[in-house]
């Protein structure tokens, strides 16, 4: 998981599971690994000891004015009386190592951070995995953490993020870089992995090689290395026994190894209680997007330039559409199963999608070829599903509407790039940012009109059209002629929020700013349900402002 975005997450969540806690009805603790330890498993087939050898190629019309409205001001002290929580998400996840087979240490409940554990509260560093140093003219393998800037962290005391059973323990492991300290971690399905604590002063190292550990017991203390005192953080899946080189020719997840952080953020989400699966693309660069479910329960992600169909009730792969052109986009209507894909050069093709578990048992591919043709245009395209069927192709600021046959509906210049969409049946709103800050609506059959001259995440309610800007939500008024302020905020961070509908009309927001993090819920007349500040999140504290 991005590790900018982890707390969206966190906070829906913990949403969940106080709801659970409220209606007296305990989570269903059940731990699926089949993320993260997929991949962990996968890269498992190497042996211990050898060290991977490298490859030596480094790779580094209308515009509608909004009401006036105030100047946002922060408040950072509640607003009513703070309220206790009930449930504890954590403390459904925490159990005791018990020796079993394979893991005679016990299994991983949840992962801690190796400083100031749990949460590593206040600790900066943990940024630079993968980093190319050219000191070395190699990439970082590992993520380098300190308590303090401006102070030594000389003899800061490290932990252990999880149970497990130390592999290696020397007070010179790395020499005139000091002590070393690996520990072996097993996961519920038998995958392991390696976390790797480096840059440890030698007298503090008193573990040895098959000791037991628990997560959050002291493996160390930071020493003084030839750089400014530090932990030299990794987690990765060879070389149990020996410290290794702390940088690589290449990208490191190429050869064993894994992004610490977003490692230990993976599988707190994947232990969460109520958690069923997860599924992560096959290399830690491959981002993943949701393009719709089709046939009642198969999701469709497009993963890299890969399409990938999910059995949303288990998790499984159910096809992988290898013979696809190179892919930059893709969307699908739902209603009809056609899934539009779109490369950098303007080539745009429709293919029909059958129901994948149909053809599970033979050698018939799920996707029939439509129709292929070639836009003039070129650069990174975004494809959007087009209300009444179709699709729009959006590159450089120029839009193309095409029918479900392929044919060209229209064409329309509205600059700037695309930055948030949502459609339904009859709508779909696109918002852009860069040369155009707009809001824009089409119902398919028309160009897109513009609603309003700024961006943020539009999101139709009922009858309503909200918008989350970065200083406040919005509604469309009735006229529709401009847009109401509802709700001022401080000014935030968009790509760190988000917002979605409720059942009842209402809607949920998720907002960041550099003071705080919050989840508000708003009537369907724009009022405020409750709020919440989740500054404290990681500490335990949680406090209903409103």
């Amino acid at each position: 998981m991005n590790t900018s975005k982890w707390w969206v997450t966190a906070v829906f969540i913990f949403l969940i599971l106080v709801t659970a806690c409220t209606n007296g009805n305990p989570g269903n603790t059940s731990v699926s690994t089949s993320g993260t330890a997929a991949a962990l498993t996968q890269a498992n087939t190497a042996t211990d000891t050898p060290t991977p050898t490298p490859t030596n190629t480094p790779s580094p019309t209308p515009t509608f004015t909004p009401t006036p409205s105030p100047t946002p001001t922060f408040t950072p002290t509640p607003r009513a009386t703070p309220l206790t929580v009930v449930g504890d998400p954590r403390a459904a996840q925490l159990a005791e190592p018990i020796a079993q087979d394979g893991a005679m240490c016990g299994l991983v409940d949840v992962l801690d951070f190796p400083l100031n554990p749990p949460d590593a509260i206040d600790v900066p560093g943990g940024r630079d995995f993968g980093v190319f140093r050219s000191r070395y003219d190699k990439y970082h393998a590992g993520e380098d953490w300190w308590l303090a800037r401006g102070r030594t962290n000389f003899g800061e005391p490290v932990y252990s993020i999880g149970h497990g059973r130390v592999t290696y323990a020397e007070p010179l492991g790395w020499g005139r870089d000091q002590g070393v300290v690996i520990v072996r971690h097993t996961l519920s399905d038998g995958s392991t992995f390696l976390s790797f604590y480096g840059h440890l002063d030698p007298p503090s190292i008193t573990l040895r090689a098959g000791d037991c550990v628990t997560r959050g017991q002291q493996v160390g203390e930071i020493g003084q290395p030839r750089t400014a005192p530090h932990l030299h953080f990794e987690i990765r899946t060879h070389m149990p026994i020996e410290p290794g080189p702390g940088y690589w020719w290449e990208d490191p997840t190429k050869a064993g190894w894994l992004p610490p952080s977003q490692t230990i953020w993976t599988q707190r989400v994947m232990a969460s209680p109520g958690v069923l699966w997860t599924h992560e693309p096959p290399a830690e660069s491959v981002s993943i997007t949701y393009l719709g479910t089709v046939f009642g329960d198969v999701a469709l992600t497009l993963e890299g330039t890969q399409l990938v169909a999910t059995d949303v009730n288990d998790g499984a792969t159910l096809s992988l559409f290898t013979e696809l052109p190179e892919v930059a986009s893709a969307a699908i209507d739902t209603a009809s199963g056609i899934v539009y894909v779109a490369d950098r050069l303007g080539h745009v093709d429709a293919w029909q999608l059958s129901d994948p578990r149909l053809g599970e048992d033979t050698a018939v591919s799920p996707l029939t070829s439509l129709w292929h043709i070639e836009l003039d245009t070129v650069g990174t395209p975004v494809l959007l599903p087009l209300p009444g069927g179709g699709t729009v192709l959006l590159a450089r600021g120029e839009v193309y509407a095409l029918a479900g046959n392929g044919r060209l509906l229209w064409q329309q210049e509205i600059g700037g790039r695309s930055f948030a969409w949502t459609a339904s049946d009859d709508l779909l709103l696109l918002s852009t940012t860069g040369s155009s800050h707009a809001v824009w609506s089409t119902n398919g059959a028309e160009p897109f009109t513009q609603l309003a001259s700024m961006s943020g995440y539009p999101l139709p309610v009922g009858e309503q059209i909200w918008l989350y800007a970065e200083n406040g939500v919005y509604r469309l008024a009735p006229d529709g002629q401009s847009l109401e302020l509802i709700y001022a905020l401080s000014t935030g961070f968009l790509d760190r929020g988000t917002i979605m509908a409720l059942p009842d009309g209402g809607v949920l927001l998720a907002h960041a700013d550099i003071f705080d993090q919050r989840l508000i819920a708003f009537h369907e007349d724009g009022s405020v349900r409750w709020e919440r500040s989740y500054a404290g999140l990681l500490l335990e504290r949680q406090r209903l402002l409103r």
